[in-house]
């Protein structure tokens, strides 16, 4: 039987000034900064509103990291918070102990409550100090500076009430607070929404932007503005809506000058790294823009779910803004009528750097596949590879994995299932399905031992979901790693 340790007078303490609100807040003064970040926790987690806010005042290191005290973003805990800081500010009240410049609301320095704070994040640490030294209080001149509000948002569909409520009480104290978003995510918004958001939340702190939307070109040149001012924007990810008003090779004329205005905008984006493209079909002179308006090299590059021609792989070959990527995804893309000598071009540019390659659902054909092997097996830094859903034959998938004897660092290889399995209504045999694939399997293990090795088919008719047979290794004793098969479905 374990015997429980008795509460420590620290313990004792808190517990004593979280049962008396009022205490709490009148011992703030005089409290020992080491003893914040657990009254606060716990007060956070109780909802005393009234402590959290004159702790919020009182708080005494540069930054306080309540986002991760956060299972959710909790709109209404927030504004609480701002509340009771922008009633402070307004009465221009600066606690002796007041060191704050900063509240972050991000799921992130979660180190910083299990050590005060975290030594690892440098604008919220705290000084190795003795219980009686004071921490100091801020420069005059950071008392000029408004303090910052930091977040991660995602809006969806319309602003709700709340939402808009809170965007108009941010806009009444931009003197005051200044608010920056890091990661942004916005689907479905119109532009008037968008805009309004924009003006709370500046553009130029934004760096990681994902934008699903269903505008004309007409719009999104409309929003060409605050794209041209997110200069630290690293991530953007552009996801169509389908509802064919973008991707239309033959424009008319009135819309050809709004999506050159908005292409051009890139040329702006100088700390960009990661691209997607996902169902924006562009013309291929559009393409060409896009990629010769990239200021610096990506990292990763994605063009999924849209239509491509043969002078498109002939840019994405030849633009040197894409010669250094890590990570490569044309899933979705139809290729199964194009030449592969242009991507082929591209895997030699990239074999020193690429680690994930993708080309789910593309259609490749057994000769389309033949031409990109040379280029492949260079690819030695490729850690994931995912071919599921194309057509290729027992043969040629065993040439493929023959070519793969570089990839060392492999995790994670996604094949589909050969073209031998099915019949000639499109209905495959899972008994050759088990005997071809471990065939397969066998043939990669002559050649180096995999991790994660799977094979997918299309569509099951049946239920409308992918079938998938994933090969695990498996050490018996005394044996050499076995392979079991077992098939599990997926969406």
């Amino acid at each position: 039987m374990s015997i429980r340790s008795p509460p420590t007078l620290e313990e004792l303490a808190r517990q004593a000034l979280l049962r008396n609100e009022a205490l709490a807040i009148s011992a703030l003064e005089d409290l020992p900064w080491m003893l914040f970040p657990a009254l606060f926790k716990e007060a956070f987690h109780g909802r005393l509103t009234r402590l959290v806010k004159a702790m919020v005042a009182a708080w005494p290191f540069p930054c306080l990291p309540v986002g991760a005290l956060m299972n959710t973003f909790n709109l209404e805990m927030v504004q609480e918070m701002l509340d009771g800081l922008d009633a402070l500010l307004t009465q221009n009240i600066r606690p002796r102990t007041g060191k704050l410049r900063e509240i972050d609301f991000r799921r992130v320095h979660h180190r910083f409550w299990t050590v005060w704070a975290g030594a690892e994040d440098r604008d919220c640490s705290a000084e190795t100090v003795s219980e009686k030294q004071e921490v100091k209080p801020p420069l005059s001149y950071e008392l000029t500076q408004p303090l910052q509000v930091i977040t991660d948002l995602y809006f969806r569909f319309q602003l709700d009430e709340a939402e808009t409520n809170f965007l108009e009480w941010a806009q009444q104290r931009e003197d005051s607070l200044q608010f920056c978003c890091v990661n942004m995510k916005i689907e479905s918004l119109s532009l008037d929404d968008v805009s309004t958001i924009l003006t709370v939340f500046q553009p130029d702190h934004i760096q990681v932007l994902e934008l699903s939307i269903d505008w004309s070109w007409p719009t999104l040149a409309q929003f060409s503005p605050y794209l041209a001012h997110m200069r630290n924007l690293h991530t953007l990810s552009l996801v169509q809506i389908p509802t064919d008003r973008l991707g239309l090779d033959d424009l008319p004329g009135s819309e050809e000058e709004p999506v050159r205005h908005f292409l051009s905008q890139f040329s702006t984006l100088s700390s960009l790294q990661h691209l997607s493209l996902n169902g924006l079909s562009l013309a291929s002179k559009h393409m060409k823009l896009l990629l010769r308006n990239l200021k610096t090299p990506l990292e990763s590059f994605s063009v999924t779910h849209c239509r491509l021609f043969q002078s498109h792989l002939r840019h994405l070959s030849r633009c040197e803004r894409l010669h250094q990527l890590k990570h490569l995804d044309m899933c979705g893309v139809p290729l199964s009528r194009l030449g592969m000598k242009p991507l082929r071009v591209l895997l030699e540019k990239v074999a020193n750097t690429l680690e994930t390659l993708g080309f789910q659902g593309c259609g490749i054909k057994d000769s389309q596949l033949s031409v990109l092997l040379p280029a492949l097996s260079q690819c030695s830094q490729l850690t994931k590879v995912n071919f599921y859903f194309n057509d290729f034959s027992v043969n040629v998938l065993s040439d493929l994995l023959r070519h793969t004897a570089n990839f060392t660092k492999m995790a994670t290889e996604q094949y589909p299932i050969p073209l031998e399995c099915f019949d000639e209504f499109g209905y495959f045999s899972r008994e050759l399905v088990v005997q071809l694939c471990l065939g397969l399997v066998d043939t990669l293990r002559a050649i180096r031992e995999p991790k994660d090795i799977s094979f997918a088919t299309v569509l099951c008719r049946g239920c409308l979901k992918r079938r998938v047979s994933d090969l695990e290794a498996r050490a018996l004793p005394g044996t050499p790693s076995s392979y079991a098969e077992h098939f599990v479905m997926a969406e």
